[in-house]
């Protein structure tokens, strides 16, 4: 807006009506974009004053006072004649002021018309390069693309490399005997058939232990650990020490021990070394054996059975494929099924 008393330019909100001056103090009106001097209102006390004091130490323009009395007067007057007009006439006056007010505009504020276009130029420019840019088929791949494609290239590579790492093992699920892979260091898993919650614990036992073990970890009695009145159910079981249960293995059971295992025992594969000396009060269930000791009890084993040396097996055996070494002795029955 331009101050009809002072032709001093400043910003304004298009939906403002009045103001004051900032260069003079005084306060306008402003109509249809235009600014006109409202008589009816004082002037800003304040503005006066710092005006003033601002134009006192200035030299008197004697020609540029008296033309500024004329155009304070004339733009009064167009004011007053604003007010008592009709609508029509006030839009006609209107495009007649607003095309005189074009014309007698400053050099200032068409330069800040160009520097506002010069922007908005700039501007548009740059969300055209954006939108270039994000088009692959119109501009070349740009340096932060091909940064971001070898980051993920490296981060694709990584992810293998610790994929390769994390090995993976079967899991029998101790509800409904479902086999299923888990991460080898995980310590709990999830069934994918029933949903049951699996143990992955370890235990090892150094003292005597009587209460339920149900996992698919590993267990190890050491030599001063006794399991007694419960049926271990593990993955692979390693007998040191007393063991007087049930077991119920997924994987091996290694005996090197003397023992006395009075309730069920199922495994894939049971060794039983030189220095045991195990007495099983049930039938043993196993795909595949190794008895290199001292052994009583009934067998049926749907793979091989390997008696070593050193072995001495007294029961009857149901087995598919059977190797005896030499000085190896066995009392009972055979059963060869296919």
């Amino acid at each position: 807006m331009i101050c009809p008393e002072c032709q001093h330019q400043q910003a304004e909100s298009k939906i403002a009506i009045s103001t004051y001056c900032r260069g003079c103090g005084s306060h306008y009106k402003i109509s249809h974009g235009i600014a006109a001097t409202d008589s009816k209102i004082p002037n800003n006390p304040f503005a006066a004053k710092s005006s003033a004091n601002s134009k006192a130490d200035e030299p008197i323009d004697r020609s540029a006072s008296d033309e500024h009395n004329v155009t304070a007067t004339s733009t009064a007057t167009e004011a007053d004649q604003l007010d008592g007009q009709t609508d029509g006439q006030t839009d006609g006056q209107t495009d007649g002021q607003t095309d005189g007010q074009t014309d007698g505009q400053t050099d200032g504020q068409k330069e800040e018309q160009k520097d506002g276009q010069k922007e908005e130029q700039k501007d548009g420019q740059k969300e055209e390069q954006n939108g270039s840019t994000q088009n692959p088929t119109q501009r070349a791949t740009s340096p932060t693309s091909d940064l971001r494609s070898q980051l993920s290239q490296k981060a694709s590579s990584a992810g293998s490399f610790f994929q390769r790492k994390n090995k993976l093992r079967k899991v029998l699920c101790l509800q409904c005997d479902h086999e299923h892979e888990a991460p080898a260091e995980a310590s709990s898993t999830l069934c994918s058939a029933c949903g049951a919650y699996v143990s992955l614990k370890n235990y090892i036992i150094n003292n005597h232990w009587n209460r339920r073990i149900e996992t698919r970890g590993n267990v190890t009695i050491q030599k001063k650990g006794s399991v007694t009145d419960i049926t271990v159910r593990c993955h692979d079981i390693l007998v040191l020490g007393s063991l007087k249960g049930g077991i119920d293995c997924s994987g091996d059971i290694t005996l090197n021990s003397h023992s006395k295992i009075m309730g069920n025992v199922s495994c894939r594969r049971l060794v039983i070394d030189k220095r045991a000396d195990v007495a099983f009060a049930n039938e043993v269930k196993c795909e595949e054996a190794i008895i290199d000791g001292h052994v009583t009890g009934h067998f049926v084993c749907t793979g091989k059975l390997h008696l070593k040396k050193k072995a001495v097996l007294n029961g009857n055996i149901v087995v598919a494929n059977m190797t005896i070494d030499k000085g190896a002795r066995h009392n009972g029955q055979i059963s060869i099924q296919s």
